[in-house]
């Protein structure tokens, strides 16, 4: 018997590291060992996955220096845990246009987090600051190791606390539905859906999208004024977030006109976003003709 070429021993390690590489996502495990700690579900190949405290410490981990925006007096911690860049970023074979993480956690947030800030910051689920274990797991970014984080508005809400799952969804399917406006949408509104996506979004739910920390906004205008919004929104830790900038003067009340707009679409019962278009039935034979009726019938 020969033994295969060169060029054929090549294309089998090729074909060998391919393969490995995509059966990553099939090796996590369906049963934890232990208590699950974290589930990975979605448009994810295989999904859902549930892990323990073990299976979780086999996994590719990491460490960086950052700050968390929420801990007072900003000083710089050595967080450790697993690597989310590669578990999310690289590991996963997902299905479908996935193209973000909803990060849920035990008090009912979810907080969207677009996969390409997974794959280029590679943040953790840190379960150690500077060496000391912590009470929950954070999703914790390199912003000090890469302080061009900090530039992006929505980043401080990254930081995301208490985490129990990592779904894995189509935006515009989940988070863009729940923000969309109509055409005839007021001035300012469009302004309001992202500051509510930006803000809101992850503990309050709007148009069947978003967290369930806090009560659902779709008729929030029903029972709220621009006056009595205004007040509520003083010193409420979702509208005013450490290491972000403070709201405008105009924020509330582009606010109010986002949910006035989604409030009046949902008494309508208009659909925000146009269904998806489905081909006509193929036609069948057709119909018998009666025939002739007896005298009488």
């Amino acid at each position: 018997m020969t033994s295969p070429g060169p060029h054929r021993l090549i294309a089998l390690a090729l074909a060998s590291i391919a393969a490995a590489g995509c059966s990553v996502s099939t090796r996590l495990p369906r049963h934890p060992r232990g208590p699950v700690v974290l589930e990975i579900r979605g448009d994810v190949q295989g999904a859902p996955f549930q892990l323990g405290n073990a299976d979780l410490a086999e996994l590719e981990q990491r460490t960086f220096r950052g700050v968390d925006p929420a801990a007072p007096g900003g000083a710089e911690v050595r967080f450790s845990g697993v690597d989310l860049g590669l578990l999310v970023g690289d590991r996963l074979a997902l299905t479908g246009d996935a193209d973000t993480v909803i990060v849920h956690t035990s008090d009912e947030e979810a907080v969207p987090v677009p996969l390409s800030a997974f794959r280029q910051l590679r943040p953790v689920l840190a379960d150690r600051a500077d060496g000391a274990p912590l009470g929950a797991r954070v999703v914790a970014w390199p912003n000090v190791a890469q302080p061009g984080v900090s530039s992006d508005p929505r980043a401080p809400s990254w930081w995301a606390r208490r985490v129990t799952a990592l779904e894995v969804v189509s935006g515009p399917r989940t988070v863009g539905q729940a923000l969309h406006l109509p055409e005839f949408a007021p001035p300012g509104a469009r302004a309001g859906a992202a500051l509510f996506g930006d803000r809101c979004l992850a503990c309050h739910r709007v148009q069947h999208g978003g967290g369930r920390r806090g009560p659902d906004l779709t008729r929030a205008a029903d029972r709220l004024d621009r006056p009595t919004l205004r007040q509520k929104l003083e010193g409420h830790p979702g509208w005013v977030i450490p290491g972000q900038a403070e709201p405008t003067p105009e924020a509330a009340a582009q606010l109010d006109a986002f949910l006035r707009t989604v409030a009046a679409v949902d008494a309508l019962g208009a659909p925000t976003v146009e269904p998806a278009t489905e081909p006509a039935p193929e036609p069948g034979p057709p119909e018998p003709r009666p025939g002739p009726q007896p005298p009488g019938g």
